[in-house]
């Protein structure tokens, strides 16, 4: 009896779950998240094996498992890349890895009364940088509005696309040199086999993403690999991604960078065998775009969409009014796509300049709206010739606190609506007209998650894009609120489009 009494009582004096702590059990073991103001958070959950040693440049392997109770209260580290030269901005303090492979789930405390509809978002980054841990991307404020968002982490630079003649040799029956693509819909999968233990609905799963998220979600879209792990995509920012590499290529850059490392023959053992700094060559400024491996992408993404070769299924797609914004990260390109213009560079100025406007501002304007723009019309028009469901969209607000220095809305500007997350140094808080356009927008966007179609009671009737006719209408979101464009600046994007062909 007494030895008893002690070991109830050492039972007793073991640590338990804290209070409220919500558990979730899995394939791979037990998670202990956090529950904070209605919405259960569990973070830094691997969905991957490592990707270190041998396994770096292969694609990724299945999540290793654990004993007992596995804290889900924090995130994981984010995936290696030059912070040095590409800070995640000042409110976002995190290690980095290569040992990155982890998502975060958010969801409603409350249990639901039927499965919930599932929101994963890519971040951006142009291949290189990046976090599913960042704070805009916080999932809370979406997840009261009583569905489950994921965000995750993918492999960047050349950690996550590189390719030899050696390496695809040696892994010649699995997919090779896209790997953060593979990362990506290795996260969509691991959704697929365990989100209903979390309460979400694994056969109604949006992908979302902004800039080279935005990129991945028709990636994605065109990857046979990724067919049937999403219902409905949402491209905010993607750009066209039309000019991939070939494999052959991207293994003969890969060959080159390895012999100016010391290794002459490209070999895989002794290319892993380098630190991660070596791999990480900083400073690393240009974007690292996927290639055409044959695999997981047999075309760029205008080719398949043109074709048809893409997932059928509801798509939300625009772009900002002011993505010229993004030429800070991308010094001269700006000036190199107007010169390639040639005879049809002065008509475009003559159409696009404002009074007073400095030319060197019109040619930025003209390029934001070539390389974002024209690519978010020509998907919702490819995608609606095929009968696909597709919603177009422009997003021109600005926060009231910005309006006098900000001349429109950025690149990635609409992020804090989508997520709810006021966050911009200049304008932290937002005023009742910004919270306003969050809830618009999230809404918009919610809905779309929930049916495939952004309409719902209350909401400005956004109309469908088709094929012909006012093909081109779409929601315009402004200082006036979501407003319905018809045949939206069809006049000057003609002109654009045909001096770009």
């Amino acid at each position: 009896m007494r030895l008893a009494l002690l070991l109830a009582a050492a039972l007793a004096a073991l640590p338990g779950p804290a209070p409220g702590a919500p558990r979730v059990a899995i394939a791979q073991g037990e998670l202990e998240g956090v529950r904070v103001d209605g919405v259960d958070r569990f973070l830094g959950i691997p969905f991957a094996a490592a990707p270190v040693g041998p396994l770096r440049w292969r694609a990724p392997q299945p999540a290793p498992g654990w004993d007992g109770v596995r804290p889900a209260a924090t995130p994981g580290p984010d995936c290696y890349q030059d912070t040095a030269h590409n800070p995640l901005g000042p409110d976002h303090h995190n290690a980095m890895s290569e040992d990155c492979l982890t998502l975060n789930i958010w969801r409603p405390a409350a249990p639901a009364e039927a499965p919930r509809p599932v929101m994963v978002w890519i971040h951006g980054g142009a291949f290189i940088m990046g976090s599913g841990a960042m704070p805009a991307y916080d999932g809370a404020r979406l997840a009261r509005q009583d569905v489950v968002v994921v965000t995750l982490n993918y492999r960047l630079g050349r950690f996550g696309t590189f390719a030899t003649p050696a390496l695809i040799a040696a892994q010649a029956n699995e997919p090779v040199a896209n790997y953060g693509l593979l990362d990506q819909i290795a996260a969509l999968r691991w959704v697929r086999d365990n989100i209903a233990r979390f309460g979400g609905d694994p056969a109604n799963v949006t992908i979302f993403g902004e800039s080279a998220g935005a990129s991945s979600v028709n990636f994605l879209m065109a990857s046979p690999l990724a067919r049937g792990l999403f219902a409905k995509a949402i491209s905010q920012s993607g750009g066209a991604s039309a000019n991939l590499s070939p494999l052959a290529k991207a293994a003969a850059d890969g060959l080159a960078w390895s012999q100016r490392h010391g290794i002459a023959d490209g070999d895989p053992a002794a290319l892993r065998a380098l630190p991660a700094e070596t791999v990480l060559d900083a400073p690393v400024t240009l974007p690292v775009f996927p290639v055409i491996d044959g695999t997981l992408l047999v075309q760029s993404t205008p080719e398949a969409f043109a074709t048809g070769n893409v997932a059928p299924v509801p798509y939300l797609v625009g772009a900002n009014d002011r993505e010229e914004s993004l030429l800070r990260w991308l010094p001269g390109v700006g000036d190199r796509f107007f010169a390639d213009l040639g005879d049809q560079g002065e008509p475009l100025i003559a159409r696009y300049q404002r009074p007073g406007e400095p030319r060197a501002d019109t040619i930025a304007r003209i390029w934001g709206e070539a390389a974002m723009t024209l690519p978010a019309r020509s998907r919702a028009r490819a995608m609606a010739a095929r009968g696909a469901p597709v919603w177009l969209y422009r997003y021109a607000y600005v926060p009231e606190a910005l309006r006098a220095s900000v001349p429109g809305a950025g690149h990635e500007a609409e992020i804090e609506m989508v997520f709810g997350n006021p966050g911009r140094a200049a304008a932290p808080v937002w005023t009742a007209a910004d919270a306003a356009m969050a809830r618009i927008v999230s809404g918009y966007w919610i809905a779309f998650a929930r049916s495939g179609d952004p309409n719902h009671a209350g909401a400005v009737a956004w109309p469908r894009a088709t094929s012909d006719g006012d093909g081109d209408a779409l929601i315009e979101f402004t200082a006036q609120g979501a407003q319905v464009r018809h045949a939206f600046a069809r006049d000057r994007l003609d002109a654009l489009e045909a001096a770009t062909r």
